[in-house]
């Protein structure tokens, strides 16, 4: 699981891209939403949003239009403060050595020390450093947190692994690797049989809608309650054996450039877009396979639990979206 994005974050800082969106230099700040007992502001909710806007812009990703993008900034930030304060109550503590450690390793990606990121971050924009420095050890303390939470909590079984070696050896396409794009309408906890009928008309309208030349990145940040939605729902490569065993089959027979018709799941319903398909560096079967296997089933197991744990998490905190305008539709 690729869970921090501050290294990217942070080359986007010290580039010179800027958005045409124009934003309000002085704005009547007000409470836009309440997550347990922290409030999030408008000019937080504009901020982290001008933010998102420089990585789609350096990904060249299309935005949507930017009412939709307040609304999915404004869940990742509810969802990053749920689980900042279940990292405090069950008292998880980052030293200032670690932070000092992921922002040297930010600094060195981008051929500096951590002294000369911070002039350079500052000569951008006054107090960028710090929120950076915020931003680490806030991405610290959920990174362990979904450690103790999930990753420690996978089990992969004996016979898991042996039938993944045998579906190996006998899978002369396997050394493939697929670049994947995704989208998932969610479904609600328990879903009545009414619920699944609304959630799967909305997917296939969304479908419609791709199939006929809607941007795929601009419908993941959009509609999409998958982790990836602020990044357009760009999966990266993936090797046939790292894809989730219900979308393996619809993934490998796709086309580059295709679009799946929805997939049913427990989390809802899948759109994927195959954007690329390669051979991968080596055909042959590892000597270690069965250590290849339980860390790519540990994988699997853990992106299906990171999400329905993540769904817990936000339900299970007291969410109050005050401002209905930066409300998601459900």
């Amino acid at each position: 699981m690729n869970y921090p994005r501050f290294i990217t974050f942070a080359g986007l800082l010290l580039t010179s891209l800027f958005t045409s969106i124009s934003y309000a230099d002085e704005l009547l700040d007000r409470s836009i939403a309440i997550v347990n007992k922290t409030v999030i502001t408008e000019s937080e909710l504009i901020a982290e949003t001008r933010d998102v806007t420089r990585q789609l812009s350096a990904k060249g990703i299309n935005l949507p239009p930017l009412n939709e993008l307040y609304k999915q900034v404004l869940e990742r930030m509810i969802l990053q403060q749920a689980q900042k304060d279940l990292a405090d109550q069950i008292g998880i503590r980052i030293r200032d050595e670690e932070v000092n450690q992921r922002l040297g390793a930010i600094a060195q990606q981008n051929n500096m020390d951590i002294e000369g990121l911070r002039q350079r971050l500052e000569s951008q924009e006054a107090g960028s450093f710090i929120r950076l420095r915020d931003s680490v050890k806030e991405e610290l303390a959920i990174d362990e947190l979904r450690n103790q939470e999930v990753v420690q909590r996978i089990r992969v079984t004996q016979e898991e692994v042996k039938n993944f070696v045998n579906r190996k050896l006998g899978n002369k396409t396997d050394n493939l690797r697929y670049h994947v794009q995704h989208l998932l309408i969610a479904l609600p906890d328990s879903p009545s049989p009414a619920q699944i009928a609304a959630v799967r008309d909305k997917a296939q309208t969304i479908w419609q809608g791709l199939k006929n030349g809607d941007d795929f990145a601009q419908a993941a940040i959009r509609y999409s309650a998958d982790s990836k939605a602020l990044d357009g729902g760009d999966l990266g490569w993936l090797d046939a054996s790292e894809l989730p065993t219900f979308l393996e089959e619809t993934v490998t027979n796709l086309a580059e450039g295709e679009i799946s018709a929805p997939i049913q799941s427990s989390l809802g319903f899948h759109i994927i877009k195959l954007l690329g398909k390669e051979k991968g560096n080596d055909a042959t079967i590892p000597n270690d396979i069965e250590q290849q296997a339980m860390r790519v089933l540990r994988t699997q197991k853990g992106n299906n639990l990171y999400e329905q744990w993540l769904r817990r998490v936000r339900d299970e905190a007291y969410v109050n979206i005050l401002a209905p305008e930066y409300k998601r539709d459900e």
